[in-house]
């Protein structure tokens, strides 16, 4: 069995014209019909883009309220710095993800088209802001050890007995990696729950 180009109706194999609506099934002018869809194409169809740039809105104004909200945590000794930011991003990030569920998911195939998009959003605005600040910190302390040196250098006092500084082999935090792991774990996690409840809020309300 085949199908109709023009009114989509079953037809037998053999057939020279559609027994519904009576279309030339010999005729080579019309396009053959191709229901597979590429996955950027699919995608691109399902994405609202002026969605996903508010998100980051509403992923900025939760950034700047789960600073306060975690801030308390951290000035009270209940959480280090490195589990502050941890959850300050995964707290914004739910949020956004929300936001983006609700105004971008109008039935359950455009969920996971937005959330894969939000997601490498998120990741790419995430890993630029550490590598920006990292090169900030490193070229900060590059200038200040030339600074020291420089000073070290020029001071007219030398000693003709240099202590050798022991050599160790730097130990490896365990408890910054596991945060680590965690966090690039659960920012997926966090923005997938956030599009699915925006997505079954707006259908549920």
């Amino acid at each position: 069995m085949k199908h109709c180009p023009n009114c989509g109706c079953e037809i037998s194999g053999d057939a020279d014209f559609c027994t519904e609506c009576g279309y030339d099934l010999l005729r080579k002018d019309y396009p053959a019909q191709n229901n597979e869809k590429s996955f950027f194409t699919a995608l691109n169809e399902k994405i609202n883009y002026s969605i996903i740039i508010f998100s980051f809105m509403i992923f900025g104004v939760f950034l700047f309220a789960g600073s306060i909200v975690w801030s308390s945590f951290l000035s009270n000794g209940s959480i280090d710095l490195i589990t502050y930011l941890l959850l300050t991003v995964v707290f914004s990030v739910f949020f956004g993800g929300i936001f983006v569920g609700y105004f971008g998911c109008t039935d359950k195939s455009y969920v996971l088209p937005n959330f894969t998009m939000y997601l490498g959003s998120v990741f790419a605005v995430v890993l630029c802001c550490i590598g920006l600040i990292f090169t900030f910190l490193v070229g900060l302390l590059s200038a200040i050890s030339s600074a020291f040196s420089s000073l070290g250098r020029s001071s007219s006092y030398a000693s003709n007995y240099q202590p050798s500084t022991p050599s160790f082999i730097p130990s490896i935090d365990l408890s910054f990696v596991f945060k680590i792991i965690l966090f690039v774990l659960l920012i997926p996690v966090a923005s997938y729950f956030g599009v699915y409840l925006g997505y079954t809020l707006k259908h549920n309300l």
